[in-house]
């Protein structure tokens, strides 16, 4: 691995380990040592001087997520460190790195000192991979994007929990996806990944803990970096939509039994009292200043980045009937058609355009039609792009005859 990172391993060796490796698979053994031999390709971070015990969490992403912006400020309201290191968006599903410089200012380059500075001040940080930091990984990633490797669990979840690793968290959950929306289709494949990564997890010595949460959806009602940042706030404000609410706890509450820390009072008291009584918020404010972003923009959203010449537009359905599903995809392809996604080109996404669903599974189109689903932000009312995005919302949107349930319930097995 050493040699994958300094790139002085002959290109066709590497592709023939990696193609042996989805031919033939890995044992668990081995996949626990792969991913161990990528992240001492570099830096491992090291938090064993604070004063309190680390934890982090990992989504597999999906169409609204906006889960780390509360988890982390949470879990720091509640006396847990988190040195969270996150990734930006791909395809359809938007990146947490994104998301957070819609704030003016924010920093995600933080250096390891720095993230300690901020660790040891704010309890939680949530910064960019380093260049020191699993060098191998960002070699073979690309090369299994050239030598159609990529699919295979057996790097995937190495991959994913090398990063994991060399952030030396000592507890980390999973909330693995399924969905529409997901990278992961199906429960059977969600759950051997979660199963998988919980494995490599715990041969490493580190506490681990795994939820699959449905992405049939769009998770919260917002979708697009400078909306999710405004609907993060709104449910540190203990309001906001009840599924990013109850998806967050769920996870909060997973990763605190999987950490062994026994807390005077039961989890999820202590965890709704944080968000009632704005401690979560007042860590979230104190990190964003802490790494550099204007904490003022978090009370007004016009203040965030590129707000300037940003349009509405009210999308409404022709039909009538109940609602009975809103394909997360669907979503995610209008928000990336309207900019709010990253170029096939590397091009940063636009962090003000986006959705804003205005509707939910189990809601009633009124009869007569012409009901308002959903608002755009977009640059331009008369584009193509934002006509696309409106049929792709409309497209997404499916009606029944009869009433449906509610919404869905988000997390679906705690593996």
């Amino acid at each position: 691995m050493r040699a994958a990172a300094q790139r002085s391993a002959p290109e066709v060796q590497l592709a023939s380990m990696l193609m042996a490796i989805l031919i033939q698979g890995m044992t668990e053994g081995e996949r626990t040592s792969y991913a161990l031999a990528m992240m001492n390709s570099g830096d491992v971070l090291d938090w064993s001087h604070l004063d309190r015990p680390t934890i982090d969490k990992h989504s597999t992403g999906g169409v609204g997520d906006k889960v780390s912006l509360i988890w982390a400020p949470l879990m720091a309201a509640l006396g847990f460190a988190v040195p969270m290191i996150s990734g930006r968006g791909l395809g359809h599903t938007g990146g947490t790195l994104d998301k957070l410089e819609a704030i003016p200012g924010f920093r995600t380059d933080l250096s390891a000192g720095e993230m300690d500075e901020v660790l040891q001040s704010v309890g939680c940080v949530i910064t960019g991979q380093t260049a020191d930091l699993v060098p191998a990984d960002r070699t073979l990633y690309d090369l299994r994007s050239r030598t159609a490797t990529v699919p295979s669990i057996d790097h995937i979840a190495p991959s994913i929990l090398s990063k994991k690793l060399a952030e030396a968290a000592a507890t980390l959950v999973l909330d693995v996806k399924v969905g529409s929306g997901a990278f992961m289709k199906t429960a059977e494949d969600a759950e051997r990944l979660g199963r998988v990564m919980v494995a490599i997890g715990k041969g490493a010595g580190r506490n681990m803990a795994a939820l699959l949460s449905d992405m049939n959806s769009p998770l919260g009602r917002a979708v697009g970096n400078g909306l999710e940042v405004t609907e993060s706030v709104e449910v540190l404000r203990n309001r906001g939509p009840r599924d990013v609410r109850e998806l967050t706890l769920d996870l909060a509450e997973a990763a605190i039994e999987a950490s062994g820390v026994v807390l005077d009072e039961a989890p999820r008291i202590l965890l709704e009292r944080a968000l009632a009584d704005g401690s979560a918020l007042e860590c979230f404010r104190a990190m964003v200043t802490a790494q550099g972003g204007d904490a003022s923009a978090l009370d007004d959203p016009s203040r965030l980045c590129g707000q300037e010449g940003i349009e509405t537009f009210v999308v409404e359905h022709p039909d009538t009937g109940w609602v009975c599903s809103i394909d997360a995809l669907e979503v995610g392809r209008a928000v990336a058609a309207l900019g709010g996604g990253r170029g096939s080109d590397g091009s940063d996404p636009d962090p003000a355009v986006g959705v804003v669903l205005e509707i939910a599974i189990g809601d009633q189109l009124q009869v007569g039609g012409g009901q308002q689903i959903a608002t755009v932000y977009c640059r331009d009312l008369a584009s193509a792009a934002t006509t696309e995005a409106c049929e792709l919302l409309i497209g997404a949107v499916q009606l029944s005859a009869g009433a449906t349930s509610g919404p869905p319930q988000r997390t679906l097995v705690r593996l």
